[in-house]
């Protein structure tokens, strides 16, 4: 069983996968007009919700901020390439795939999912070692993202990235002293996106299946940026220069 809390996180899912519900836990004394909608919409789709005491809510969350509200649902379903490869060519668009090395903060991981998903990513790759994994703490971090978007968890980054390149993709890693800086490099083509973990970065042999390493300019006393951040700025200049 799988728990997701939290408003948006909830709602999200009871719009876009309502039938891997189980039930939802109300907390006791939880009003308000998005509570409403969450029993209206568990109602249409025969979902029983219950209401709980606090307690058993935060107990089940591990977490205060759960805005007394739970989902129970089904084990999170990670996806293969493939369907991240098709996904991409049924679109009609450039491919934008996001490719998170070793991302360890759930926080970082669910935030860049929300972003991936609002920038169209047709895909998130996350290998199976050394790094978050879907939890409760990342659906609520992406604010319900994660029921919209295709995830997959791979045993291996580099073997991954060709068969990307086979695909048809050019691999750009974000690292700090990149051989060219993001604002100067062609993203209108078929891309995907590389982010290294918090601490180290992109692996020495994932940063060497890369076919291009660029850096984001950055001003001031501080060196380094958040890497939900970076993937951010990546990402959407990737779409700014698609639309120009």
């Amino acid at each position: 069983m799988r728990i997701i809390y939290g408003i948006n996180p909830v709602s999200e899912a009871l719009k876009s996968c309502p039938e891997h519900f189980k039930d939802i836990l109300i907390a006791a004394g939880r009003t308000g007009q998005a509570v409403e909608k969450i029993k209206r919409l568990a109602e249409q789709h025969g979902i029983k919700c219950r209401v709980v005491e606090k307690g058993e809510i935060e107990r089940l969350a591990q977490t205060h901020h759960h805005q007394g509200v739970i989902g129970s649902l089904a084990e999170f379903k990670y996806t293969d390439i493939e369907d991240i490869l098709q996904r991409w060519k049924s679109s009609g668009e450039k491919a934008l795939i996001l490719i998170l090395d070793c991302i360890q903060d759930p926080h970082n991981l669910g935030s860049l999912i929300r972003t991936a998903n609002v920038a169209g990513v047709h895909g998130v790759i996350i290998p199976k070692d050394r790094a978050a994994e879907v939890t409760p703490a990342v659906v609520k971090a992406s604010a319900g993202a994660i029921e919209h978007m295709l995830i997959s968890r791979v045993t291996n980054i580099a073997d991954t990235i060709l068969r990307l390149k086979e695909a048809g993709l050019w691999i750009m890693g974000i690292e700090a002293g990149g051989s060219q800086d993001i604002y100067s490099f062609d993203m209108n083509t078929d891309l995907a996106i590389v982010i290294g973990s918090e601490g180290k970065g992109i692996r020495r042999l994932v940063k060497e299946r890369c076919d291009v390493c660029l850096s984001i300019p950055m001003k001031g006393s501080i060196s380094s940026l958040n890497v939900s951040v970076a993937g951010g700025i990546a990402l959407f200049e990737a779409v700014r220069k698609r639309r120009s």
